[in-house]
């Protein structure tokens, strides 16, 4: 039982930093009320917009697409990367410290 948290614990930090560490990150706006089994249910990106709705939606970055729920990811926001939105609008152009548009978490 140890052993697995602790695998647990390094492939949780191993994806955070993949997700910090790439040059360009796909982010998914997500409904942080449904959930299933560990996954987001993923939204259009204006429910992220200007902050989402009272902590519900926010951008969820890199992990798993799949049929209409994302997981694997983060709700960090990586530093230096570019950053796109599953509708195809960026939200960060990368470098260090700097950003512009909207974000959540």
């Amino acid at each position: 039982m140890r052993s697995g948290a602790v695998q647990l614990s390094a492939l949780s930090v191993l994806s955070l930093t993949l997700v910090a560490c790439s040059s360009s990150t796909r982010a998914s706006c997500v409904d942080g009320w449904n959930s299933h089994g560990g996954s987001y249910r993923v939204v259009p990106d204006y429910y992220c917009d200007n902050g989402g709705s009272y902590g519900r939606y926010y951008w969820y970055y890199g992990g798993r697409y799949h049929g209409g729920y994302i997981s694997h990811g983060s709700t960090i926001r990586p530093r230096g990367s570019k950053i796109t939105s599953r509708g195809g609008r960026v939200i960060s152009r990368g470098g260090f410290g700097g950003h512009s548009g909207s974000h959540g978490g």
